[in-house]
């Protein structure tokens, strides 16, 4: 007679999501899918992998429902596969008894006016913010606070709809394009999240933990280039040797985020900038880095992928424990790089990487476009033209290709009609 398979759920398995199940399947386990909403964005519900799961459930808001669907299955855990996934996953995990962050504090993971606030609560360095419904009230605030400062919605993600305003005109632009969208997880936007401005470059900072103890997984310097008319567009994301005094000072603000925010189980990815006063954080996210392949393609400086090490935490709790309360190890130089769209069009051909293959440092690559979808140049994580995945442990070589690859990129570009 056959053992039964364990059975474990992911919400919303998009973006780096769609990489639990894989893992998951070849440890025994039957996964299940379960949409959190039906009308997520588009460029999420394309990543699904529809083969890695034994069923997909579409959740009506029915919260009740959902568990008595999934009690019977008994899932061991519930995983979020993207940032959409926060706040189900914390309330099914709470209903059906499963470990994971308690739902007390699953707004403040996800609002970011609330989580700014909890953290300055807590005595750590933020920013000052305020919510607003109009320009006026936004532009009022901002004279006040001292220019420049930042609009975002209250809960998106891959710098969606964030602006850099110095002046009333821009700041009233920036909230009524704000007003007038959804977020990146498909939500309206109803108020705008407006803090004053952070100094000093931005880091990312990622993280495993259970029980409340925490794995730091890489330190990143997070790298943005003014691009596209916006200042905002993400260049690369390079590990940092976790001996690095920076690097230290990093962890050590991010363990006080986390139990702040009482991220206890699962993982977590933070956004930190080094201020001339110290650490401070531009959000965190109760879930693994995105987009897909960020994971993977930085584990090949530290040895360990977030992805791996979050159901690690959950399946293999004895194989993660010695890692709980320690970090990373730097083994090589490594390196997710963005190729930006710096056209506009309907895609007819998309362009020829192979060029890359050449190169040492590459371990991969992966375009974002496909033949037909309508680009614009980018702005945002969403729109980017490739991702490259660079590591290799001789530096000269590592930064010899980096070179490289950003001369080719006016060429490396699609057809458009």
């Amino acid at each position: 007679m056959s053992t039964p398979l364990k059975t474990a759920v992911v919400v919303d398995p998009y973006s780096t999501g769609i990489l639990l199940a894989p893992r998951l399947r070849a440890r025994g386990y039957e996964v299940v899918a379960v949409q959190s909403r039906p009308d997520l964005a588009p460029s999420l519900l394309r990543s699904y992998q529809p083969d890695d799961f034994a069923a997909h459930i579409l959740h009506d808001g029915d919260l009740d429902a959902l568990a008595r669907t999934l009690r019977p299955l008994a899932p061991a855990f519930i995983l979020p596969g993207n940032e959409s996934a926060v706040e189900l996953t914390d309330a099914l995990g709470a209903v059906l008894g499963t470990p994971g962050n308690s739902p007390k504090l699953t707004a403040a993971r996800r609002n970011k006016f609330m989580m700014i606030e909890r953290l300055a609560a807590a005595g750590l360095l933020t920013a000052r913010q305020t919510m607003a419904t109009g320009a006026a009230e936004a532009v009022e605030w901002a004279a006040q606070a001292g220019w420049p400062v930042v609009a975002k919605p209250m809960a998106s993600a891959s710098t969606d709809h964030v602006y850099f305003c110095d002046t009333p005109a821009q700041l009233r632009a920036a909230v009524d394009a704000i007003l007038g969208s959804r977020d990146f997880c498909g939500s309206a936007n109803e108020r705008v999240l407006v803090q004053t401005y952070l100094d000093g470059l931005e880091y990312v900072v990622n993280t495993v933990s259970r029980g409340g103890r925490h794995y730091v997984c890489d330190v990143l310097l997070s790298a943005k280039r003014a691009l596209n008319g916006s200042p905002f567009v993400y260049d690369y994301y390079r590990l940092l040797p976790p001996e690095e005094p920076v690097a230290q000072a990093l962890m050590a603000y991010i363990r006080r985020v986390l139990d702040a925010l009482e991220i206890t189980d699962g993982a977590g990815h933070a956004e930190v900038r080094m201020t001339a006063r110290g650490p401070a954080l531009v959000e965190i996210a109760a879930r693994a880095m995105g987009p897909a392949g960020s994971t993977t393609g930085i584990a090949a400086g530290t040895g360990h992928d977030q992805v791996d090490l979050l159901v690690d935490a959950f399946d293999g709790a004895a194989a993660v424990g010695p890692l709980l309360d320690g970090h990373y190890r730097f083994q090589a130089d490594a390196m997710v790089l963005y190729l930006p769209v710096l056209v506009s069009g309907r895609v007819e051909a998309l362009p020829d990487l192979s060029i890359l293959d050449g190169m040492a440092s590459v371990r991969g690559y992966a375009l974002v476009p496909r033949v037909g979808d309508e680009v614009v140049p980018t702005l945002d994580l969403t729109q980017v033209l490739a991702k490259i995945y660079l590591a290799h442990p001789d530096r000269a070589v590592f930064e010899r290709d980096w070179a490289a690859i950003r001369s080719l990129e006016d060429r490396l570009q699609p057809t458009v009609a």
